[in-house]
């Protein structure tokens, strides 16, 4: 693991955050009130992150890979606020490189963002700075609850994983090129519909709603592998003594 962080300026305080479970994208709170369905499409994400305009829908959470770029997103998107919060958050599989993955078609690339798939459970955030009338404090603030043992191995996803998953619209010229062309889903570019006729949107946000399922039942794997282990251990010197 190349034990990294990432950074997210949010308004929210931390009691509020870990009362929502997490950072979770605003199309989960949609998802749960409403029944309506998140949109997994990480093209749509990037291109609502400049002005802080989020879909209402959007699946993704958008994080930094600065505390510098993080600053410089708050400053200008929480401008209205005389404090929020930068939090620092470890990395996962169900982030992705946004410039990595779109590449040249990448909407505001000097933001240096990484998209969280799903959100970033309470457990994964691993502190914060406050930040008042734009100077972030000096001291960061650890989480009680942050569990390194979950996250310490695990690494943001390739930029490979993440191709299919970039939801360019069906007739994009990114699917008709290297790297996206190999990539494709079905119904997107030149690649034919499924059987089912699902559109190039409907595959893509199938492929990243599997992606996260997967991702998650890792990282339950993981809790459940280390509790497993604590109970080991607790048996054996219960034993012991």
């Amino acid at each position: 693991a190349n034990g990294d962080k990432l950074y997210r300026a949010d308004s929210r305080p931390p009691d509020e955050i870990k009362r929502s479970g997490g950072l979770m994208p605003r199309g989960h709170n949609e998802y749960f009130d409403r029944g309506t369905q998140m949109n997994i499409n990480l093209y749509d994400h990037a291109r609502g992150t400049q002005t802080g305009f989020v879909r209402y829908d959007d699946g993704y959470v958008s994080t930094s890979l600065s505390l510098r770029s993080a600053h410089l997103a708050g400053q200008s998107i929480l401008s209205g606020y005389s404090t929020y919060y930068i939090y620092v958050i470890a990395t996962a599989p169900n982030m992705f490189n946004v410039n990595d993955v779109l590449g040249v078609y990448s909407p505001h690339p000097y933001e240096q963002e990484v998209s969280a798939l799903g959100g970033i459970p309470y457990s994964q955030i691993y502190g914060w700075y406050r930040v008042n009338f734009g100077v972030i404090d000096e001291r960061l603030h650890r989480n009680r609850e942050y569990r390194d043992r979950y996250y310490r191995n695990l690494n943001i996803a390739p930029a490979e994983d993440g191709y299919r998953l970039a939801g360019f619209p069906p007739d994009h010229q990114a699917w008709r090129e290297e790297p996206w062309i190999h990539h494709a889903p079905q119904g997107c570019g030149n690649s034919s519909r499924t059987i089912t006729g699902d559109t190039c949107n409907e595959e893509t946000q199938n492929l990243s709603t599997i992606y996260l399922r997967k991702y998650q039942s890792k990282v339950k794997r993981q809790i459940f592998s280390d509790y497993q282990s604590e109970v080991d251990i607790y048996n054996r010197i219960r034993d012991e003594l």
